[in-house]
């Protein structure tokens, strides 16, 4: 299948809203378990919504954090602060404090809409960092200073600040080539270009239902979902349930079943829980089952096919610059190892060690060009000097094309673990455990999981007297969010390098 242009419109985030309102208003927007808002409704929800903000002090430029899992306050929240001209800030909602604080103080924050289970938190935080940091709960709760109902009830709809295309609209954090989080800014229409890439790629339109349980404050989830939704009038389909998904699987074939749903994007661990799942499940609506984040495994690719009848094909892409590729074959059996072919606008070169084009079929790094991306990381010259080079992004992967133009990922130089569907800087939880009295040097590695693709993350410790491994990880667990603790803690005499000082990581993931 080849990859369509484009298609063109509003170049705001606001205005892909506007018009799928405009275009679609009775069309199904959002679904998130019995309830259901039409475009029309959606639209008049975050337009009120802009107003409440606005009233408490949010314009342009204003950073509005979000930090929510998947629910309806996360979609309407996103909408109102671009049409305000102000800048998202989405986060992980299981954040420990430490690393909230970090991001609120980074980010420069005036806003944190969150849950009431994490309202205290963010108080706290609040406190700390000063200013006029304001806390809104979705839910009634005393202990936020604004209530995210009071903010739309009886307001009248926000017509829309003057926004420019180049204003910013999106603040992520990324790990980017040195393993450090750094602030990845990304405007109107560069996130605009990404949607209309994947709507135009996929041949994405208003009869589509997207699935969406992949996180929205992740890129993958933001683009492959929520404005891809948007951009093409689509239905987006939000789970209802919060549980761990080995617990949630019968519900999560439930709703793609009963919803019609035909786009699935997700990550390989839950495309292989799924295949292990002995409920009967019609899966036929499915048009696309998308896999991202990490390799896909050829035995989950399998599995899934066996179990479903469905070819998964891959998509890659980063933070930086949102998605680049589909695999749109026309045989995904034969070219399941492979992401696909560069989306329309996304120019993708594989280059050798001196930064030479290498022919197909060779393996070199990936460098890329895209409308969609980033111009660069905020505050962050020396990492901006190393990962943008000359208009292009050096992703830290390593790939080849094919004769025809496929990409295929060989290896990343980066140092993130793939564990359990999230991505785990090793130098951040370094930095954690380097401040425990008892630890005189460590090294984080990623080391296999029980499935194909998947990382358990392992800490190697030189320690600096009587330390054990709970101790250590009950530390982590005070101040990570649970995916980033070290479920390995291995103690030794000392951290092998090589003769010039860098640290043989190879010989850490050895069991």
């Amino acid at each position: 299948m080849s990859v369509a242009p484009p298609v063109r419109d509003s170049a705001l985030v606001g205005g892909l809203l506007e018009l799928a309102a405009a275009t679609v208003p009775d069309q199904v927007a959002l679904v998130f378990g019995e309830a259901r808002w039409s475009y029309a409704e959606l639209l008049d929800e975050t337009r009120r919504l802009a107003t409440g903000l606005e009233a408490h002090g949010v314009g342009l430029g204003d950073r509005v954090a979000i930090v929510l899992p998947n629910a309806p306050e996360f979609v309407t929240t996103f909408f109102a602060a671009s049409m305000l001209g102000a800048t998202i800030v989405p986060l992980h909602h299981r954040l420990k404090e430490a690393e909230l604080r970090f991001s609120v103080v980074e980010a420069g924050v005036r806003i944190v809409v969150t849950e009431a289970s994490t309202a205290a938190l963010a108080r706290r935080v609040a406190r700390d960092v000063g200013g006029a940091l304001k806390v809104v709960t979705i839910e009634d709760d005393s202990r936020s200073d604004l209530v995210y109902a009071a903010l739309v009830e009886d307001r009248d709809p926000h017509p829309g600040a003057q926004v420019g295309a180049g204003l910013t609209c999106l603040y992520q954090y990324s790990a980017g080539s040195t393993g450090r989080a750094k602030g990845v800014p990304r405007t109107h229409e560069q996130l605009v270009a990404e949607a209309n890439a994947i709507v135009g790629g996929l041949g994405l339109h208003s009869s589509d239902s997207i699935f969406c349980d992949i996180p929205l404050f992740h890129t993958y989830g933001l683009g492959c979902c929520l404005l891809a939704a948007v951009r093409s009038g689509a239905t987006l389909v939000i789970p209802d349930v919060r549980q761990p998904f080995p617990l949630r699987r019968a519900r999560t074939l439930e709703l793609l079943e009963q919803s019609g749903v035909t786009v699935f994007p997700t990550v390989p661990l839950v495309l292989r829980l799924l295949a292990e799942t002995r409920r009967k499940t019609d899966l036929s609506s499915l048009r696309y089952c998308f896999s991202a984040g990490t390799a896909l495994p050829v035995s989950t690719f399998r599995a899934f096919r066996d179990r479903y009848g469905i070819d998964v094909r891959q998509l890659y892409g980063t933070t930086e610059t949102g998605a680049l590729t589909a695999n749109l074959d026309s045989d995904p059996d034969a070219t399941a190892t492979f992401v696909g072919r560069p989306l329309h606008g996304v120019e993708i070169d594989i280059v050798d060690d001196d930064g030479v084009a290498v022919l197909p079929g060779r393996i070199g790094e990936i460098l890329v060009r895209s409308p969609a991306m980033s111009l660069g990381y905020r505050n962050a010259a020396d990492d901006n000097r190393l990962s943008f080079d000359n208009g292009r992004y050096r992703t830290g992967d390593r790939g080849r094309f094919d004769d025809e133009g496929r990409l295929m990922i060989t290896g990343r130089r980066k140092l993130l673990i793939d564990a359990v569907g999230e991505k785990v800087d090793p130098i951040e939880v370094e930095d954690v455990l380097a401040t425990h009295p008892r630890v005189k040097e460590v090294v984080v590695v990623g080391v296999a999981g029980a499935a194909d693709g998947e990382e358990r993350v392992k800490a190697v410790v030189v320690p600096d007297g009587e330390c054990t491994d709970r101790e250590l990880i009950r530390f982590c667990s005070e101040r990570l969010a649970s995916y980033k603790v070290p479920e390995i803690v291995e103690f030794r005499d000392e951290i092998p390098r090589s003769p010039l000082g860098s640290v043989l990581r190879k010989y850490l993931v050895e069991e």
